[in-house]
């Protein structure tokens, strides 16, 4: 009889979920699998190989995460928090250097980003310590510093590693996840003045300099044309020769003729463009805006205030994400390195990528249980 209960609940939590989400993840993994091929079966297969394999595994993560009920992270948080912290130090004592940043940790022939994932255990955790510790609305200058203290750990060990672009993720979710669970509008001024006077202060004595020259080349990339300006400018000519139907699947001669570099990892949406031009651009932007409707769909019919405040802290990560990078091949944005997500080469992204979107799913699963 309990056997059967069981059976029954499974089969109802099943029909509960939102399986487009799914597909519309598995459309975009689709396009990054053709163009991570065409960006690099000419010097290996191993690439593309590599990313199968880590698109098997974070669609397995995905039904995991799918079925487990996601107000346990907000039971155990303190306990996510601590696992957080212990992973990013970890990369400071068996992490893999490269480029001179040491953010991954070698596992067999793969590595792992462990910052990568720090972004979803922060949403966990955050969530939850909003609804505990503010159950209302969030005012004052104490609760703007009190939960500042929450994410400023996590914060400091990533932006050391060294990983900007990480860190400014880490930031957008603190800010939206305050708007969302409710903020006084005197602490919104306060906010934004705050953030006008620690520009300079960032600028001058918290960047390194290889990120100060990442802006300078930003506002005038043609004035170092051939080193730091030489990916931005190549990705240029790239989404413009694409035109408005793009050359064609294999005819990236940007990437090809290694002209692109990192074409597979933070530059794959010039190769997309290159071969797809206009037209597949607004197809892939359709199918990423699609996917954040129906995650902000989820949040905006869930009561649950900590279930909204985990949808809206993964909308802001895919929106982030979407925006920087695209902008960043445009030359309208700096290179930060964040890759687009579903589309870059790199298992920790993809797996990333699948457990928040299992969690999304959970959501609409278990929300009114």
């Amino acid at each position: 009889m309990g056997q059967s209960r069981d059976t029954t609940l499974i089969v109802k939590r099943i029909k509960k979920m939102n399986n487009f989400l799914l597909l519309n993840a598995l459309a975009i993994c689709a396009i990054s699998l053709a163009t991570i091929y065409s960006a690099t079966i000419s010097r290996t297969a191993t690439f593309f190989r590599k990313e199968i394999i880590w698109l098997l595994i974070s669609i397995c993560a995905y039904i995991l995460f799918s079925f487990i009920d996601y107000k346990k992270y907000g039971k155990y948080y303190k306990i996510i928090y601590l696992f957080n912290v212990l992973l990013l130090i970890s990369v400071y004592v068996v992490g893999i250097t490269r480029k001179g940043a040491s953010r991954w940790i070698g596992i067999g022939s793969f590595t792992v980003q462990p910052s990568e994932f720090a972004k979803l255990f922060i949403i966990l955790t955050f969530a939850e310590f909003l609804v505990i510790n503010y159950r209302e609305r969030f005012d004052g200058m104490k609760s703007l510093i009190y939960s500042g203290l929450h994410v400023l750990p996590i914060f400091i060990l990533i932006l050391n590693q060294p990983d900007l672009g990480t860190s400014l993720v880490l930031m957008v979710i603190y800010v939206v996840l305050i708007f969302v669970h409710g903020i006084d509008w005197k602490l919104i001024v306060l906010m934004i003045f705050s953030v006008i006077v620690s520009v300079p202060i960032v600028y001058f004595l918290i960047l390194k300099d290889y990120q100060k020259m990442r802006i300078i080349t930003f506002l005038n990339p043609e004035a170092n044309l051939l080193d730091s300006g030489w990916n931005v400018i190549q990705s240029m000519i790239a989404i413009g020769s694409g035109g408005i139907y793009g050359k064609g699947f294999m005819n990236n001669t940007q990437s090809k003729l290694r002209f692109l570099p990192e074409s597979h990892t933070d530059f794959i949406g010039s190769v997309f463009l290159e071969e797809r031009g206009l037209i597949g651009g607004i197809i892939l932007l359709g199918l990423y805006f699609i996917l954040l409707m129906q995650i902000l769909q989820i949040a905006d019919t869930t009561e649950d205030k900590y279930g909204k405040l985990i949808c809206y802290g993964i909308a802001s990560i895919f929106f982030f994400h979407i925006v920087v990078n695209i902008g960043m091949t445009m030359g309208i944005m700096p290179v930060t390195g964040l890759p687009l997500l579903f589309m870059s080469y790199g298992g920790s992204s993809l797996l990333f990528s699948f457990m928040m979107l299992g969690i999304v799913q959970s959501v609409k699963i278990y929300r009114g249980e």
